[in-house]
């Protein structure tokens, strides 16, 4: 896994913990405005973000690159940044859970069980 893939694995985390959202909805090449982010959220994700990389940063990053591909090759190429490949980030397909799993007892499929008596 290089820099940017790291990086880019760390947003997806970050944005669907912030947004309350499964990261596997989150598309790297999507603008983050899709997702419901906002200027509060950005800020607090950047802040974090610097906090993880040890580096000072724009806190209108996600505004200026506004995909996480964009952010992620922005901070490698430009910035620098080098996350260590050893750092607790756990790539969003690592995360997952099986779908059946997830999806028991949650949301209209749990309804639909519960009317269907499944």
């Amino acid at each position: 896994m290089n820099a940017v893939d790291t990086i880019q694995g760390w947003l997806v985390n970050q944005i669907a913990k912030q947004l309350g959202i499964n990261p596997q909805t989150i598309k790297v090449t999507e603008p983050l405005t899709r997702y419901g982010l906002d200027s509060i959220d950005s800020v607090t994700i950047v802040g974090d973000m610097e906090d993880w990389l040890g580096a000072e940063l724009p806190s209108t990053l996600l505004w200026d690159y506004p995909t996480i591909d964009k952010a992620a090759k922005y901070l490698v190429d430009e910035i620098g940044v080098s996350p260590a490949e050893t750092s607790n980030v756990q790539p969003a397909a690592v995360a997952n859970k099986p779908k059946e799993e997830a999806t028991q007892g949650k949301g209209w499929g749990g309804l639909w069980n519960k009317i269907s008596g499944s």
